[in-house]
């Protein structure tokens, strides 16, 4: 049995009334999972629903709305997720405008950075540079003498006027704990000029690297 409460100026009406319980589905009582087909009842209070003590109903309110009033409350929601929508798509829009013009400036900034670089020295010329150690990178190699492995190292530098150069041994610089940045004198021959990801490169070989 269902009462009616109330009807709103656009037509609505508020009902109140008894309806099947949605804990327990209208059982009267709490399963808690099902085991080869067959639900399994709750070990709590005999398993009876404390939502409708057992009956199965509950007392509940609910609207009945007339279909053009519904229709208008649809449309309305339905513009205000449209609304939604259109402010998420343009802030993704922007972000996106954001992140593109950030990494075109970086790349403009990487490639003006890499376009300093230009060769030091003659080949085959010994050269003395003062500079900074910018980083040691290594990998392994197959040993000279055909068994194992020898650990080949990539140590590069910068001189004053940004010029990059490389020396590729297999000797390591722990001996004096360079760090980025340090202050270095390199003494080395010029071994090749080349260009590694669009910069150029001084390659240099029998050096020694004395930290200041």
């Amino acid at each position: 049995m269902k009462t009616l409460i109330k009807i709103d100026r656009n037509g609505s009406k508020h009902w109140k009334g008894m309806v099947t319980c949605d804990r327990c589905e209208g059982r009267g009582w709490y399963a808690i999972g099902s085991h080869n087909g067959q639900l399994v009842p709750s070990h709590v209070d005999n398993a009876v629903c404390y939502k409708c003590n057992g009956t199965g109903k509950v007392m509940s309110k609910w609207i009945e709305r007339t279909p053009e009033y519904q229709a208008k409350l649809d449309a309305r929601r339905k513009a205000k997720q449209d609304a939604w929508e259109a402010k998420q798509k343009a802030e993704h829009e922007r972000i996106r405008k954001e992140e593109e013009a950030l990494r075109l400036a970086e790349e403009a900034r990487i490639k003006a950075q890499k376009a300093i670089s230009q060769y030091v020295g003659e080949i085959g010329q010994r050269i003395t540079v003062k500079g900074t150690f910018v980083k040691t990178t290594w990998f392994k190699v197959q040993s000279f003498s055909g068994f194992g492995e020898d650990i080949m190292y990539i140590h590069t530098f910068k001189d004053a006027d940004g010029n990059v150069l490389v020396w590729k041994t297999g000797r390591g610089l722990g001996d004096i704990d360079l760090h980025y940045g340090e202050m270095v004198e390199i003494k080395g021959t010029v071994k090749q000029h080349s260009e590694y990801k669009d910069e150029k490169q001084t390659v240099l070989t029998r050096c020694k690297v004395t930290k200041m």
